[in-house]
């Protein structure tokens, strides 16, 4: 029997209705204890009041674009169990700032030795990763370099977590972090290493997973890839990342020149880290979201298809870059119908399922970009 997975949930999320709390646990009713701490940049230098399980400001050091933030021991804040850091940049493609912790001791360790992309500018961009407890136990000063674009911080925010227990069904994913908003972060997005890129198909039982575009691409108006594919379809779904999107800014789906509908984005919190002003003053999304829609049967024909994205820009912003990466077409198949004509009823009991070695596989898909 699978034991069930410890998760964490940031700034009491996940706290149910109803159930009685002690004096003890009065701090993590109202939240005190797990008020972030954030510090902006831009467009001035701004700190947010102090939250009780902060002992000092943070330092900012421009001379060595470096930004301190102290983080006290985790047995001083009871309610606390790890910290996790949200850092808004402007993503020039060097490899973003980097992030590091410094022991009581003066020794410092490496977390993240950069939260951006390399080779690639994408405006701005937003990362959260999780402090290893490790490092944090003990407390001490967590370090943020920019070196050489420290105008290019735009905020910073840390944010208590405490432990809780999931259970997970499915074995493919790795939950590990778990937002305000109740969106699910997996270990590979929040344990510091660069992101890799989804390349590849995977077949799994009547599901096949075929890669669109894995590596990161400008989505200036419109994108078309172009699907071969054979066999019964039971119904498909398009699942891709895209940053830059303004939140009223709207992508349309066709397959085989159809409207399907919008792609669809998981909702966020008005006191989200990553939502931050523009130059103008408007509230945008940085970093990246994952949007899916669902392609139902009737849509898809024996042999190529068509699916193509449209961007619709919000007439109010700023026209800063779109882009889109790990874009994968998930299809489900179904089994092919055998003729039953002239055939006489089998009223016999069935044989014990053994696998079939002979059993074909299902149709592969063949995908490519216009």
């Amino acid at each position: 029997m699978r034991q069930p997975r410890t998760i964490l949930s940031i700034a009491g999320a996940l706290l149910i209705a109803g159930v009685c709390l002690g004096a003890g646990d009065a701090s993590l009713a109202t939240g005190r204890n797990f008020a972030p701490f954030t510090l902006f940049l831009k467009p001035s230098l701004q700190m947010s009041p102090l939250p009780g399980w902060m002992q000092g400001p943070a330092v900012v050091q421009r001379e060595t674009s470096t930004i301190e933030i102290p983080i006290p021991a985790l047995w001083s804040s009871p309610s606390a169990d790890f910290y996790a850091l949200t850092v808004v940049f402007d993503d020039c493609g060097d490899g973003g700032p980097a992030v590091e912790w410094r022991a009581p001791d003066g020794s410092t360790t490496t977390i993240c030795g950069g939260l951006g992309e390399t080779g690639i500018s994408l405006g701005m961009n937003s990362r959260t990763i999780l402090l290893p407890r490790t490092l944090t136990r003990e407390g001490g000063g967590l370090l943020v370099s920019y070196y050489a674009k420290f105008d290019g911080l735009v905020s910073l925010s840390v944010r208590p977590a405490r432990e809780d227990l999931l259970a997970v069904l499915g074995g493919q994913g790795d939950p590990v972090l778990v937002d305000e908003a109740l969106r699910v972060f997996e270990r590979g997005e929040v344990d510091g290493r660069k992101e890799v890129p989804m390349t590849g198909d995977v077949r799994r039982g009547s599901i096949v997973e075929a890669e669109l575009s894995a590596q990161v691409e400008e989505f200036q108006s419109e994108v078309e890839f172009v699907t071969p594919m054979e066999g019964t379809i039971e119904g498909a779904m398009v699942r891709l990342d895209v940053l830059g999107l303004d939140p009223e800014a709207t992508i349309d789906v066709r397959v085989n020149s159809i409207l399907v509908g919008q792609l669809n984005f998981p909702a966020f919190r008005l006191d989200d880290p990553a939502l931050v002003p523009d130059s103008l003053g408007r509230l945008v999304i940085a970093g990246w979201r994952n949007g899916t829609v669902f392609l139902p049967a009737h849509l898809w024909q024996q042999g190529d298809n068509s699916v193509v994205l449209t961007l619709h820009r919000s007439g109010a912003e700023t026209g800063r870059p779109v882009f889109i990466r790990n874009a994968i077409l998930h299809v489900r198949f179904g089994a092919e119908s055998a003729s039953v004509e002239n055939a006489e009823p089998d009223l016999s009991l069935p044989d014990p399922m053994v696998p079939d070695i002979n059993e074909p596989p299902l149709p592969e898909i063949v995908t490519g970009i216009r």
